[in-house]
């Protein structure tokens, strides 16, 4: 399976809710950041500390979409493009998203997660 294959089978296991399908991208010491500004956000190193941050979203949103509108792979990395929407009992707040995956034996080590926190941020405070 390619890097852009793998990325997009990870895409499609979070937006099916589908947590062992997420873990098969990812190395076991896989190191993910995301801006700390929007909660569950920051730095985890491990797939099992990324997982528990994972499960941390339902307690900050009452619904969480990503929806990915194009895939680059440029060598080790995979970038998607996308919009993401974060929904809580304050209102919904719509973003692009630019994420940044490295790639290293046909799994995610690295993930930087960028996103417009400004909306978000705006509902949790």
């Amino acid at each position: 399976m390619s890097n852009i294959e793998t990325a997009r089978a990870g895409y499609k296991a979070f937006a099916a809710g589908d947590a062992e399908g997420i873990q098969r991208v990812w190395a076991d010491n896989i190191h993910w950041w995301s801006s700390d500004e929007v909660q569950p956000g920051g730095e985890y190193n491990g797939s099992g500390a990324v997982m528990q941050m994972l499960g941390e979203i339902p307690k900050q949103w009452t619904s969480m979409t990503v929806e990915p509108t194009e895939f680059i792979e440029a060598g080790d990395y995979v970038i998607v493009r996308g919009t993401q929407t974060l929904t809580n009992d304050k209102g919904s707040a719509e973003g692009r998203f630019a994420h940044i995956m490295k790639f290293q034996d046909g799994k995610c080590v690295d993930a930087e997660m960028h996103a417009d926190t400004a909306k978000g941020l705006k509902l949790q405070g």
